[in-house]
């Protein structure tokens, strides 16, 4: 009896219901469509990073490897620095540079290579990397993940980050993180 008594504006309203419960089912296909896209491309980059550290096999330790590397970068920059670096990285590397994000007023204190070295160290024992021969020393390790890291960052954003780092830093990054 209800709805002989409301008409147009209950006929409207269905007509907006089934609207909205089809746009949303579309949005989330479409959602889904581009969490795939993302997905295939993180597992593409960690791929090819894994044959360019000579580990083609250990697709879970190079994504361990790239998260240290990622963190330590990011914890030595500023914050602003890091959500510009941030801006620039597709998606699926977004979300491994944001991850476990606590904020510093102040970046880490990270004056020389053995150190960022060592941090990325400690990252990878955090994460669950203890025993695993790379068969390459950290620095060359970091070097290279550095430089697939560089493809996406333009070359102002290296200038900046550069700018952050003291000198023996700036001098390794400038030669490995490269666009």
């Amino acid at each position: 009896m209800l709805w002989k008594n409301c008409g147009n504006r209950c006929s409207n309203y269905l007509k907006t219901v089934r609207i909205n419960f089809s746009s949303n089912l579309l949005k989330q296909f479409i959602m889904a469509l581009h969490f795939d896209k993302y997905a295939n491309e993180g597992n593409e980059f960690v791929n090819n990073l894994s044959v360019k550290l000579g580990h083609p096999d250990e697709v879970g330790r190079t994504g361990i490897i790239l998260r240290a590397v990622m963190h330590t970068l990011r914890d030595r920059l500023t914050v602003s620095e890091s959500l510009d670096l941030l801006a620039q990285l597709p998606m699926f590397l977004k979300a491994v540079f944001v991850e476990d994000w606590k904020y510093l007023e102040k970046p880490t204190r990270i004056t020389t290579l053995e150190e960022f070295t060592d941090e990325v160290k400690k990252h990878q024992d955090q994460y669950g990397e203890y025993e695993f021969s790379w068969k390459k020393p950290t620095k060359e390790i970091v070097a290279i993940v550095l430089n697939e890291l560089g493809t996406f960052v333009t070359e102002g954003e290296t200038r900046h980050i550069l700018a952050q780092l003291p000198k023996e830093l700036e001098a390794f990054f400038s030669e490995n993180l490269t666009s």
